[in-house]
C-alpha cells in the first residue's frame, strides 16, 4: 500500500469526523458516495490525520465548490493511492476548453521522462466530474524527485512548460527522504526553502539539502 503522506488519496471505513454538524453530513455523503479524501496533515495528539475533500453544492453549481476539513484515525484507512496522473486528468477533460493545452504539457512531460501527478480542482473534477474548474484555475502539480539535481531538473522543466503552454502551474516537489517543497521556491534563489511533511512544516537552508 502506498505510503500515508501529503496529497495521498485515502478511503476510510466509516464516514471521518469534522467540525460542525453540516461537514459532517457533507462528510458522511461524500464516504457513501465512495470517494477518496485526501491528507492534508498529522492531526492532535489523538494520532488522527487531517483530511479534506472538495464539494460543489447541486442546488448552486454556479458557488465556489466548498473545502471542508474532517480528520479519521489511521485504523479507519483502509486504501492509500496517489494523486491521478497528468495522463489521467488529460483523458477527464476530454471536452474541457483546455484540453489541448493540457495534452501538450503531457505530452511534453513525457518525452523528459517526468511523471507529473495532480491535486486540487483538476483532481477533484476528474474524481467526481462536477464543476470544479473555472476559467483562472491553476494547475496543481505534484512530482517525485530522489535528488536536489533531479529537483532542478524538473523545476526548470515546469517553468518552461509554464511559460509555453500558458498554463499557471502550482504545486510541489516532493523530495525522498526531506518533504514536499514548492518547485518555484526551489527554482528561485533564496537562502531558505519551507519544506513540510506529514507532521511538520520548516524552513530549510537550501545549501543542507545539496549534497
Amino acid at each position: 500500500m502506498t505510503a500515508l503522506r501529503r496529497h495521498a488519496l485515502v478511503r476510510l471505513a466509516t464516514a471521518p469526523d469534522a467540525e460542525t454538524d453540516d461537514d459532517r453530513r457533507r462528510a458522511t455523503d461524500w464516504q457513501r458516495a465512495g470517494r477518496p479524501f485526501v491528507v492534508a496533515r498529522r492531526g492532535d495528539d489523538s494520532g488522527a490525520v487531517r483530511l479534506g475533500f472538495c464539494t460543489v453544492d447541486p442546488r448552486h453549481p454556479q458557488l465556489r465548490p466548498r473545502r471542508v476539513a474532517v480528520r479519521a484515525l489511521p485504523a479507519d484507512i483502509v486504501a492509500i493511492d496517489h494523486p491521478p496522473t497528468l495522463g489521467e486528468i488529460v483523458a477527464a477533460a476530454a471536452t474541457h476548453p483546455r484540453h489541448d493545452t493540457l495534452a501538450r504539457l503531457h505530452a511534453a512531460a513525457h518525452t523528459a521522462g517526468i511523471d507529473v501527478r495532480v491535486f486540487g480542482s483538476w483532481m477533484w473534477q476528474a474524481l467526481t466530474g462536477e464543476p470544479h474548474v473555472h476559467a483562472l484555475s491553476d494547475l496543481d502539480v505534484l512530482v517525485d524527485v530522489s535528488t536536489p539535481a533531479e529537483a532542478d531538473r524538473v523545476a526548470a522543466f515546469l517553468a518552461t512548460q509554464e511559460t509555453a503552454t500558458g498554463l499557471t502551474l502550482d504545486g510541489e516537489l516532493h523530495l525522498a527522504g526531506v518533504g514536499d517543497l514548492s518547485w518555484r521556491e526551489w527554482h528561485g534563489d533564496a537562502p531558505e526553502v519551507l519544506v513540510k511533511t506529514l507532521d511538520t512544516m520548516r524552513l530549510v537552508p537550501r545549501m543542507t539539502l545539496r549534497p
